[in-house]
């Protein structure tokens, strides 16, 4: 039996920023209502998607806060501790408890690219740091450290580490992971696009960045999917694919905020080092969303 009941859409919140800089409060609010009301089963704030490395720790611990206030127990929270000290994720590990959050998700140092005995003493010490679940987080194109199946077995004996998102990309190790793993903890892939190929598996759950977008189109697709209704599946699948092609038009998050922009979904721009996108790379995205007939879909599944 798994440690946790996470499973489903996990929706990893962008975070909308003013035109001064600030974070807009109110309308980051709104979008994680809009994230439950479409159907997400669990949200992560001050993730990768939500530009965590852009912002201050008090700024997320601020986010951590308005999270939890608007799930109100509906869904779980999960906050985003991933940094390049140990230190802060430590600090941030201890905001997410008080706050109310109900676990954390957490890369393994960024940056310093550890071996992966390095990676598990980092991982073993946040987890005595704290009693929240820990869903760990495989990412390593963006981090350059592979979370091999063996360590994740390995970090399944501690108490709280409950879940894994592994964002490799490859079916074979999603395949391997789940074979060791699953029965003990939840296995999420990192991409909507892998959620047909991953369920029968044993994959539990998506962390998905094109649910908040998408309105009911993620979810409609993930149960699709997990029903073996292979026609509704087909159906959805193309606009699926066409958000994802989306968000390749440019910088990853910065085209994530360019298509809930083309959707009529102000979010404001990316945070510097990102850019918001081009004249060009706007109108591509436009293209893309209208021969896939996004918006349209959108409409017919709310």
């Amino acid at each position: 039996m798994t440690k946790t009941n996470w499973q489903g859409i996990h929706s990893v919140l962008v975070t909308p920023f003013l035109a001064e800089g600030p974070i807009d409060f109110p309308r980051f609010e709104e979008l994680a209502e809009a994230n439950i009301a479409n159907g997400a089963d669990g949200l992560i704030v001050c993730g990768s998607t939500g530009e965590f490395y852009a912002m201050s720790v008090a700024e997320r611990v601020k986010l951590f806060e308005a999270t939890v206030k608007v799930a109100a127990g509906r869904v779980p929270v999960l906050a985003g501790v991933s940094d390049l000290h140990t230190d802060v994720v430590l600090e941030l590990t201890k905001a997410a408890e008080t706050t109310g959050c109900d676990g954390i998700l957490a890369l393994p140092p960024i940056y310093a690219k550890p071996d992966l005995r390095e990676a598990e003493h980092f991982y073993r010490r946040i987890c005595a740091a704290s009693g929240l679940p820990v869903m760990l987080y495989n990412s390593p194109v963006r981090i350059g450290v592979n979370i091999t199946p063996d360590l994740v077995a390995r970090l399944a004996e501690i108490p709280n580490v409950v879940a894994i998102k592994d964002s490799s990309g490859d079916i074979q190790q999603v395949a391997e992971l789940c074979q060791k793993v699953k029965g003990e903890l939840a296995v999420f892939v990192g991409y909507e696009t892998m959620i047909r190929s991953s369920l029968p598996l044993g994959v539990v759950g998506v962390v998905a960045m094109a649910h908040q977008l998408s309105g009911r189109l993620v979810r409609a697709y993930f149960d699709a999917c997990a029903s073996g209704d292979a026609a509704t599946a087909d159906r959805l699948e193309p606009a699926l694919f066409a958000i994802y092609r989306c968000f390749k038009s440019g910088s990853f998050y910065a085209g994530i905020k360019a298509a809930m922009n083309a959707l009529g979904q102000p979010v404001g721009i990316p945070r510097e080092p990102l850019l918001p996108f081009t004249d060009a790379q706007q109108a591509s995205v436009a293209k893309i969303l209208a021969e896939a007939d996004v918006s349209s879909l959108i409409t017919t599944l709310a």
